[in-house]
């Protein structure tokens, strides 16, 4: 894996952009370059203390995932990414910081606990859909599922070609339509118990 095309934060951004391969390689190459950096600016700003290591170090992946996430949906302008990162994990701390001193002070955790957190049925009907998006998926049979996947996350039509072995970007483009047409007869089909 060369990291070599990413010389400046920008490269990294137009990577990201780009979608597909140049954005798994891009993040991957990012998440290397300043992860050290990010981790230990973080455990200095909060005093680091041997017990607080897995925590922090949570903190800073889950803060990678929103700085990446900010970046292909809008949310980051210019700036030193390393930065972005640093202050995004420190803000994500101090979320914390604040529910965990909420929930010292709160009588009834149950009562906190709804409106902090998804309800049991919000989450049942979640992973309803997500069961109910993999049976179609899979009864569309892999290639389409294939297809599909790589699509949704981003993938040109013409890696779509290269991952999968199809001939060319238009006969990726022309399964992709077809699958996904398939997918939405099926979903027309379908009752959904809410």
């Amino acid at each position: 894996m060369g990291c070599d095309q990413y010389a400046t934060d920008p490269d990294f951004v137009n990577g990201i952009l780009q979608g597909g391969n140049s954005r798994e390689r891009a993040v991957e190459c990012l998440y290397r370059k300043y992860r050290r950096r990010v981790l230990v600016s973080v455990q200095t700003y909060v005093g680091y203390k041997s017990g607080q290591h897995t925590e922090i170090q949570d903190l800073v992946q889950d803060a990678f995932l929103v700085m990446v996430e900010k970046i292909c949906f809008g949310g980051y302008n210019d700036g030193a990414l390393v930065h972005f990162w640093i202050g995004i994990t420190k803000g994500l701390l101090r979320n914390k910081m604040k529910r965990d001193a909420r929930m010292d002070l709160v009588e009834d955790p149950i009562a906190f606990d709804q409106h902090d957190a998804a309800s049991p049925e919000f989450l049942m009907i979640s992973d309803q859909r997500r069961q109910l998006l993999e049976s179609l998926l899979s009864r569309l049979g892999e290639r389409c599922k294939d297809v599909l996947i790589l699509w949704a996350n981003g993938y040109s039509m013409r890696e779509i070609a290269d991952k999968l072995g199809l001939s060319s970007e238009a006969m990726a483009r022309k399964t992709k339509y077809k699958c996904k047409s398939q997918l939405l007869e099926m979903v027309k089909g379908v009752e959904i118990d809410i």
